[in-house]
């Protein structure tokens, strides 16, 4: 597949690799890299492409806007950022190379688009550096896909010169947040294909797991009630959603059904997976939960979530609930943590 729009400034031509060592959280909706000091320099590019059919005059559009494109056969293929952008001017719907936080089966060009995402903010390395990228917990139905996904993105970052290292993205959290805790806690991510939950004692990770319910879920299932498409609906959600008020019309009122649907499955979920597993060990004391993630962004997630988990009897002691000090590059952040502790 033949790039046809190469922009002066972009990671392939100018931009130089992080020093020995890079965090990557590969999500469902968004990819972010994290290096420099301490990780919190941060890059990102939406994990979305638009497909239209190959015509002199709409490649013609793309080059005088400086969009990013491949050219595949009779398709054009706009990704990363600039998916949204062409998107608005064609009232096209965004694609995704992944669904539920692995590669999207259904999606042919899914792998090819992807990596041509990753490129966009993946330097190439100039020595064998480390880098860290998240891959979700184990949930329903994608143990089989899990191992695939992550093994084909580890190929790839190694072909680009990378030692690549998987790590589970709720524990990617804790790294980023929890250092003053000695990274004892609970990570909850919550993204746009799904909500990846982790419990590590010191910074081990000694329970992981997803479910299939976040950002995606609400934006699809608030569009298919109220007759919107999921584009104008996660705009509203991102813009405006305000968790802690009042819904004032009949989108505002179906996210707040779908939002405490999403919590009400994640408190169900994490206090289920307490009380059945066997192989925590005795916590001796109250532990914090951070959230991130874009789907916790809105104002009053962190309320809800809170009045939840009080009211379902749940089984440890919570010292308190936090929100990450930056949502969305939380686990970017962690991956880059992660990074730098195999470096040194």
């Amino acid at each position: 597949m033949e790039d046809k729009n190469q922009v002066p400034g972009s990671p392939e031509s100018d931009t130089p690799a992080g020093e020995g060592a890079l965090g990557l959280d590969i999500g469902t909706s968004r990819i972010v890299l994290a290096d420099g000091p301490s990780g919190h320099r941060a890059q990102s590019q939406l994990n979305a492409f638009v497909a239209v059919p190959y015509s002199k005059m709409t490649e013609s559009i793309l080059q005088q806007n400086k969009m990013v494109y491949q050219r595949n056969g009779k398709d054009l293929y706009v990704y990363g950022n600039d998916s949204e952008r062409f998107a608005s001017f064609f009232n096209a719907v965004p694609r995704r190379p992944m669904q539920y936080g692995v590669l999207n089966a259904q999606e042919v060009m899914g792998q090819q688009i992807i990596q041509a995402i990753i490129e966009r903010v993946v330097p190439r390395a100039r020595k064998s550096e480390m880098l860290c990228f998240s891959v979700p917990g184990k949930g329903e139905g994608t143990d089989t896909n899990l191992v695939y996904h992550e093994a084909v993105l580890k190929n790839f970052l190694q072909s680009l010169g990378y030692e690549a290292k998987a790590v589970n993205e709720g524990l990617a959290v804790v790294f980023a947040e929890l250092q003053d805790e000695n990274f004892t806690g609970i990570g909850i991510s919550c993204g746009g294909g799904m909500c990846n939950v982790c419990v590590s004692f010191l910074s081990v990770p000694m329970l992981s797991f997803s479910i299939p319910k976040a950002g995606d879920y609400i934006d699809n299932s608030v569009a298919a009630v109220v007759d919107e498409t999921p584009t104008r609906v996660r705009l509203t959600k991102e813009e405006a959603l305000d968790l802690s008020r009042q819904p004032k019309d009949k989108v505002t009122s179906a996210l707040h059904i779908y939002y405490e649907d999403v919590l009400q499955s994640l408190v169900t979920r994490l206090r289920e997976e307490f009380e059945g597993s066997r192989h925590l060990p005795k916590m001796d004391r109250a532990i914090p939960i951070v959230l991130s993630g874009g789907t916790a962004k809105p104002r009053g997630f962190l309320q809800k979530f809170e009045g939840m988990l009080k009211a379902s009897n749940f089984p440890i002691q919570i010292s308190d609930i936090r929100m990450a000090s930056d949502p969305l590059t939380a686990t970017a952040r962690g991956c880059y943590i992660a990074a730098m502790s195999e470096v040194r």
